[in-house]
């Protein structure tokens, strides 16, 4: 952006002095943009992989930039390896299961059947056995319940048992689907898409300034580009602080765009900062910011970046 013109003073014939109209260098702005961002990944910079050309009109849809995402897409793949690794194990686990419980199933059925057996053989009247038999079957009796109950008792733990293994291994399964789509919505993010109709416009490096650029390396949170809306566009101006009481709001300028200089239109600043910035890069001054409004023409396209010329007639001149 230029640096703020001199007024200039010119002395009439009469002897007094009347001020030429202030003369201010913008440039064209839009008032809503579709901004994309560097995103978070698991390094702490990450390399923008392709972006549309600058001043391409990209349609709604469109892809406008995508971001380096080797690392994450290795981890997806270890993560879809893991997946199917683990719903492999869970088959092998319910296999083994049935497996298992059948077995003990029939423990159990046959530890009933030796019971029923020693139940029957018991129940004969010691009156008609000698009482070596008779106290034979009774302890048989004891053996068989006890048996029994046993095979009860790892019957239902067997159950329980695997039950805890499924839920254990569902549990890692359901972690490894989590991971999986964590990654591929982080992937999604590496790729920006348009949400409007308008030109690609390149950011500006944070610390050089200078434009952002295939192969160039952001920390999450740059901006890296934005699609501007062109229905609502501005000239951002910055008023150095000698000239800044020369300005009110509602003042009228003449507008001028270098890349159209048969075009004249009719501007109004319509905000005026109180509060003045620095702007390093043209030295120790101070600036205030003015937001100029104008009707977009439609026989000429603009697109936010344009330089552009004021000519403010100020109503406070000295």
């Amino acid at each position: 952006m230029r640096k703020l013109m001199s007024t200039v003073l010119m002395v009439c014939s009469f002897g007094c002095y009347s001020e030429e109209p202030l003369l201010l260098s913008g440039l064209v702005r839009a008032s809503e943009n579709q901004i994309f961002y560097a995103p978070k990944t698991p390094r702490w910079r990450v390399q923008i992989q392709w972006m549309l050309p600058e001043g391409r009109i990209a349609k709604q849809g469109d892809l406008v930039v995508v971001f380096e995402g080797g690392t994450i897409q290795a981890e997806i793949e270890g993560d879809e390896a893991r997946l199917i690794i683990a719903d492999e194990e869970l088959q092998r686990i319910i296999s083994n299961n049935e497996q298992s419980v059948l077995e003990a199933e029939y423990q159990q059925k046959k530890t009933r059947l030796l019971l029923e057996k020693a139940s029957i053989d018991a129940s004969i009247s010691e009156q008609h056995l000698s009482k070596f038999d008779y106290e034979k079957y009774q302890l048989e009796l004891e053996k068989a319940s006890l048996a029994n109950n046993k095979a009860k008792e790892a019957l239902s733990q067997t159950k329980v048992a695997n039950e805890v293994q499924i839920k254990k291994q569902k549990f890692t399964i359901k972690k490894y689907q989590d991971q999986l789509a964590y990654n591929r919505n982080q992937l999604e993010k590496l790729s920006g898409y348009a949400q409007r109709t308008g030109p690609v416009i390149y950011s500006e490096h944070p610390w050089n300034g200078e434009k952002v650029f295939v192969g160039m390396s952001a920390q999450p949170g740059w901006q890296i580009a934005k699609i501007p809306s062109m229905s609502r566009l501005y000239i951002e101006a910055w008023v150095h602080e000698i000239d800044y009481k020369k300005l009110s709001l509602e003042d009228s300028a003449k507008l001028v765009f270098d890349a159209f200089p048969e075009i004249e239109l009719s501007a109004r600043l319509t905000e005026l900062s109180t509060q003045p910035e620095e702007r390093t890069e043209w030295g120790n001054d101070v600036y205030y910011r003015g937001i100029f409004s104008f009707e977009n023409p439609t026989d000429v396209t603009l697109l936010p970046g344009m330089s552009a010329q004021l000519s403010v007639n100020g109503r406070n001149a000295l």
